[in-house]
């Protein structure tokens, strides 16, 4: 899920909670949401969307997949 807020990012201290929490507490209330395998399978992961928008282009578009990367090869 790419979540975020990149106008409260400069007043946090943990940009990585802050960016997802409201994302991730709206998913795990949503029927739907946790009616997909993927939710079931405990396989959705949350990305915070600073790390693409903030950096726009190739450095931004490296760390975004870098830190996609980490998430998926760590619920390994």
């Amino acid at each position: 899920m790419f979540t975020g807020n990149l106008n409260e990012l400069i007043s946090q201290t943990n940009f990585d909670d802050h960016q997802t929490t409201h994302i991730q507490q709206a998913w795990r209330n949503d029927r739907v949401a946790q009616s997909l395998d993927a939710s079931k399978s405990g396989r959705v992961y949350f990305v915070p969307g600073y790390l693409c928008r903030g950096l726009p282009g190739p450095i931004g578009t490296e760390l975004y997949l870098n830190e996609l990367k980490q998430k998926l090869l760590s619920a390994q």
